[in-house]
């Protein structure tokens, strides 16, 4: 694996003299300088929230958020030489920014332009909401995917998110919950079929969103499957319970470099207080009136952020809901490496990868992340030979430096024994078996 991170000078790059996306996270000890002033944990200014209430069109969200993220995120203005198939479809071959790759967005099949992100009763379209912390750019990839199924995809940026973390001090989930209902709205008066797809704290939104909002079944009857990545069902911290309390008079359980474009490393305690009120929301207790419709669900048995016995649990309640129709349909893609499986109701299709066959990164592989799920192996900054390193479990001690140098670094889930056996290892970013996951999906959504 290639290592674009030095510890001492700048590294010979093309854009070496250049401020950007790339090049901040770059040098480590001006990483660790700029953490230690908090150079981008703080938002620029504070600007108005999107009026959710006013159900307004989508392409006026977009614009919103786009002057919202360009007033308040101190990265907004930053090159960024990362591109996508997204991107190169959003913006064509002009030099891109920070902001062009965190907003929200909305791409049709075969889109030309940005333009035109109205089109009434359309055929099919997804709905994509991102983790805590995260930013739409995690779902650059999957989009992908979903385009060449004839699929449009619409993405949220959750209040908080996009700017600086200092944005999550303050935040409800109240607020997130606002913007789930006004995104899932607008895909049921836009499109005829809509799926709806969450990444950790997105999927419990919209577990939450289907259990407790007063849907018609014309709405119902819309939505053909909801698609979830390890969703956020239970803390893997015992002690997440407790962040309400902390928070009232600490702001940040972590502080760091923040160098990650798409997603804050810094971390409030405010945010965990608001996730763990959310996740209690969605025990299976309170699933009341959860909708008949099917479920495509991706965990790791090894998910340090979130319980995956409580995700099986809460699959295995929606699954056994009765008078339900579309039971056959729900599956489970399931990272493990143990012999022996979860105890399931037979009729959930449960799917596991083959083995990773990829010799350079299959041999440094201990565990599928939480972080994983979403992108893929040739992202060109979350991937195997992405321009980042996701390092925030050693930050502060003598592995940091290791995990982000080192050029061939162990990558894999944060357990107590990974990292014991190997304590400067890198947290995985991109998911090895990406392709086989999105396949899966494909046959998921063909499904009759």
């Amino acid at each position: 694996m290639g290592s674009l991170f030095v510890s001492g000078g700048s590294l010979a790059l093309p854009h070496k003299n250049v401020e950007d996306c790339v090049s901040i996270n770059q040098h480590v000890t001006k990483a660790e300088a700029v953490a230690e002033k908090g150079r981008y944990r703080q938002t620029l200014t504070i600007t108005d929230e999107f009026d959710f209430s006013t159900q307004g069109a989508f392409s006026e969200y977009i614009a919103h958020q786009r002057k919202k993220i360009l007033a308040e995120n101190p990265k907004a203005h930053l090159p960024c030489p990362i591109t996508t198939p997204i991107s190169e479809q959003l913006y064509g071959e002009r030099d891109l920014k920070v902001l062009d790759l965190i907003a929200p967005f909305q791409i049709e099949p075969r889109m030309q332009t940005q333009g035109n992100t109205e089109k009434k009763h359309d055929t099919r379209g997804v709905l994509l909401i991102h983790g805590l912390t995260d930013s739409p750019f995690i779902f650059h990839d999957l989009a992908s995917s979903f385009l060449k199924q004839g699929i449009t995809v619409r993405t949220l940026l959750l209040p908080g998110h996009g700017t600086a973390p200092s944005a999550l001090v303050d935040v409800s989930h109240a607020q997130w919950r606002a913007a789930t209902e006004y995104g899932v709205q607008s895909m049921l008066e836009d499109f005829d079929t809509v799926y709806l797809g969450g990444f950790s704290t997105g999927g419990a939104l919209l577990i939450d969103y289907l259990n407790q909002q007063s849907i018609s079944l014309e709405q119902k009857a819309q939505i053909k499957g909801l698609l979830l990545w390890s969703p956020a069902s239970q803390a893997k911290a015992s002690m997440a319970w407790a962040a309400e309390y902390v928070a009232w008079f600490k702001d940040y359980m972590d502080e760091s470099t923040d160098s990650d474009f798409a997603k804050y490393e810094s971390f409030p305690f405010n945010a965990a207080a608001q996730i763990y009120s959310l996740m209690q929301r969605i025990q299976p207790a309170n699933l009341t009136d959860t909708p008949d419709i099917p479920l495509f669900v991706v965990a790791s048995d090894v998910d340090q952020t979130i319980e995956t016995k409580s995700t099986l649990r809460l699959l295995e309640h929606w699954h056994n809901k009765s008078m339900r129709k579309t039971q056959y349909k729900d599956t489970l893609i399931y990272y493990t490496d143990k012999v022996q499986k979860p105890v399931l109701s037979i009729s959930i299709n449960m799917i596991e990868p083959e083995s990773c066959t990829r010799g350079d990164y299959c041999d440094a592989l201990i565990g599928i992340a939480h972080t994983a799920l979403t992108n893929a192996p040739n992202n060109q900054h979350y991937g195997w030979e992405g321009v980042y390193r996701n390092c925030e479990h050693v930050f502060g001690t003598e592995y940091y430096r290791t995990c982000k140098t080192t050029q061939s670094p162990m990558i894999g889930e944060t357990t107590a024994q990974a990292l014991q056996a190997y304590p400067a290892m890198q947290r995985l970013t991109f998911n090895p078996y990406f392709d086989h996951m999105v396949d899966a999906l494909a046959r998921f959504i063909a499904s009759k």
